[in-house]
């Protein structure tokens, strides 16, 4: 349209106008070969592959052409009319796609490379028989010209049928890459046979200039639209795969912090066994006492086992859920010294006491021989329960990450999941723990608030 707006004579314009259509034809036909090649290297179906090598075959040969007829060389007609070359050239073409239409495997390399590597041959080809003198326009005159013609349309309804039977691409994509096929075998039979003699390079027939731009038109916006549901379809992917993964690091969590809680558990359960056991076994206070804390802590390790996370809130007494840990952990050598309050609270009994349990239990292997004071208070509508140690206390450049995944100072031997089990414990009972800080060097105080029970509870 702009040419035909520039142009000063109508012939000019008509000439020019019409074979820098077809220039741009067959650039589209080459970006097609692009778009799709893009859309092989996400989608690696090797469908897309032969067909971008198929697409890239044509317009290598015919751009050259193109090129020639827009600065009005006479070789430049060859662009746009059917030649003896062309039958073996849609003979390629069948073959390329009947090899998609079977799925085959893409040879190595890239395809729109080989696509343009054969499409150059064939044109470099067809240059030398013009330049011998054997002009192969067929003009449509004799039988043999027709007989040429009448192949290369079998071969393209050949075409056509391997592209409708690619059950690898939408109807909506075949049957464009279909109309794009026939009307550029159309445009050329109508271009075919006219009288080029009136002007330098000749003038392809108008209609076949209008057929050939449809033609395009179709075999873009399949390409475009395979490109992008190609795309969305890895993004859906990619959003599945996150989604996999996501769960895969929950479900491995999972298995982590249970690990982490039957590991501890069985530690102390072990340790209370072996004193039963050793040197005679303890005195019956002792034994009495080891004995009630081996069947609090099975029956703990049992609903751990069964169904840990599922225990309602309740009511919970809290000297009941502490006294048993504070027993434990003596039998395993660490000082603890607890006061009995008579607080109750609304929590899961078995997640409170696996959160005091994970801070007794770093207090034994971050700091051993320290000292540790358990004590409950009321705040109002809460309960706090205070765990403080004299060790050492948490370094400094630990403390805005203490209760992340997988947070341990260097020399740890554990592994950074007990904190962060256990603030995620409290905080699923609409509960919290905190480190609390004390303005003293050395030591950690981490603090446990609970729900109250309601007052009439009290």
């Amino acid at each position: 349209m702009l040419v035909l707006a520039v142009q000063h004579t109508a012939a000019d314009r008509v000439s020019v106008a019409g074979t820098m259509s077809l220039l741009l034809v067959q650039v589209s036909v080459l970006a097609s070969a692009v778009v799709l090649m893009y859309d092989w290297r996400i989608s690696r179906r090797a469908t897309i592959g032969w067909l971008a090598m198929t697409l890239a075959f044509i317009a290598a040969q015919h751009v050259p052409f193109a090129l020639l007829a827009v600065e009005g060389a006479p070789e430049g007609r060859y662009g746009f009319v059917m030649g003896v070359t062309q039958l073996p050239s849609t003979l390629v073409v069948l073959a390329l796609v009947v090899l998609a239409a079977r799925g085959t495997s893409l040879p190595a390399g890239n395809p729109l490379t080989t696509g343009l590597l054969l499409g150059a041959l064939f044109g470099a080809a067809r240059f030398v028989l013009i330049g011998t003198g054997i002009d192969p326009t067929l003009r449509l005159t004799g039988v043999a010209d027709l007989a040429v013609v009448g192949m290369v349309v079998v071969a393209s309804a050949g075409i056509v049928a391997a592209i409708v039977r690619m059950a690898t691409l939408p109807g909506w994509a075949r049957l464009r890459t279909v109309v794009f096929l026939v009307c550029m075998v159309s445009a050329r039979v109508l271009s075919t046979g006219r009288d080029h003699a009136g002007s330098s390079s000749g003038l392809p027939s108008p209609l076949a200039v209008a057929v050939a731009v449809v033609g395009t038109v179709a075999l873009g916006s399949a390409a475009a639209t395979m490109l992008r549901e190609t795309i969305n379809d890895n993004a859906r992917r990619l959003v599945n795969l996150a989604h996999r993964a996501a769960s895969a690091e929950v479900s491995a969590r999972h298995g982590q912090e249970k690990l982490h809680e039957l590991n501890a558990t069985v530690a102390g359960v072990a340790q209370a066994s072996r004193l039963l056991v050793r040197n005679g076994g303890p005195n019956r206070a002792q034994r009495r006492r080891l004995e009630s804390l081996l069947e609090t802590e099975m029956a703990r390790l049992e609903r751990m086992l069964a169904r840990r996370g599922q225990q309602p809130v309740s009511d919970l007494y809290l000297d009941d859920v502490l006294l048993p840990l504070v027993e434990s952990q003596r039998t395993l050598g660490t000082d603890v010294s607890f006061r009995p309050s008579g607080l109750r609270a609304q929590g899961r009994p078995d997640d409170v006491a696996e959160v005091v349990h994970i801070l007794l239990s770093n207090v034994a292997r971050h700091a051993p021989g320290a000292r540790v004071t358990i004590s409950a208070e009321r705040y109002g509508s809460t309960v706090e329960v205070r765990v403080c140690d004299d060790g050492p206390g948490v370094p400094a450049e630990l403390h805005d990450s203490l209760f992340a995944w997988g947070t341990r100072s260097a020399k740890s031997p554990g592994q950074g999941i007990g904190l962060q089990l256990a603030k995620r414990l409290m905080l699923e009972q609409a509960g919290n723990l905190t480190l609390e800080s004390t303005g003293r060097p050395g030591g950690a105080t981490f603090v446990l608030t609970i729900p109250g029970s309601p007052p009439g509870l009290s």
